[in-house]
């Protein structure tokens, strides 16, 4: 009576899962590009300059599930207001991400995502009127966020990052919130 019950057991669990093998694996390779906005929030020389960047992106969906990028992104000149100077910062950056996807709901068109990387990262810092100087170094990249596919082509997503830096003197981490709208070649 247990091996009836286990072969049925198994029967029903084959025919309410079954996994078409052919389908499997017909997921093909998709380049896709995109800009985003990018609003960023650096801790630098006790102060918390915030940066607004644009940035391009050009990636491969392997899967459903899995991604890399190159991207470069280019901030505008932020200024704060110190007691006896003014810290005017810029920056720009490029580098890869890798990125995971988690399909939601039936039609899988929202996804959660979690991404990592590595990147150059080049502050321009200038302590008015005189001391200027490029500051740059790796910064590790590590965030998550949501994608939602308004069809097979365009998609959008939100990401939020944060991103810990090597070698660069006087700027420690920063925070990323960037939107971004990318096409699909598919």
């Amino acid at each position: 009576m247990k091996k009836i019950t286990i072969l049925l057991t198994s029967a029903f669990l084959v025919a309410v899962f079954k996994v078409d093998a052919a389908n499997a694996d017909s997921y093909n390779y998709t380049p896709y590009v995109g800009a985003n906005y990018t609003f960023e929030r650096a801790n630098a020389f006790g102060v918390r300059p915030e940066h607004h960047a644009v940035g391009l992106y050009v990636g491969s969906d392997y899967s459903k599930y899995f991604s890399t990028e190159l991207f470069a992104n280019q901030s505008g000149q932020h200024r704060n207001h110190l007691s006896d100077a003014e810290l005017k910062t810029s920056y720009y950056n490029y580098g890869l991400d890798i990125l995971a996807y988690l399909p939601l709901f039936a039609e899988q068109k929202f996804s959660l995502l979690a991404t990592a990387g590595i990147g150059e990262y080049v502050y321009k810092t200038k302590f008015s009127p005189t001391d200027r100087h490029n500051e740059h170094g790796l910064g590790y990249r590590f965030g998550g966020g949501a994608k939602y596919a308004w069809n097979n082509h365009w998609q959008t997503r939100f990401i939020a990052r944060y991103v810990e830096f090597d070698k660069l003197s006087g700027y420690n981490h920063n925070m990323e919130y960037s939107l971004s709208m990318e096409y699909h070649f598919n």
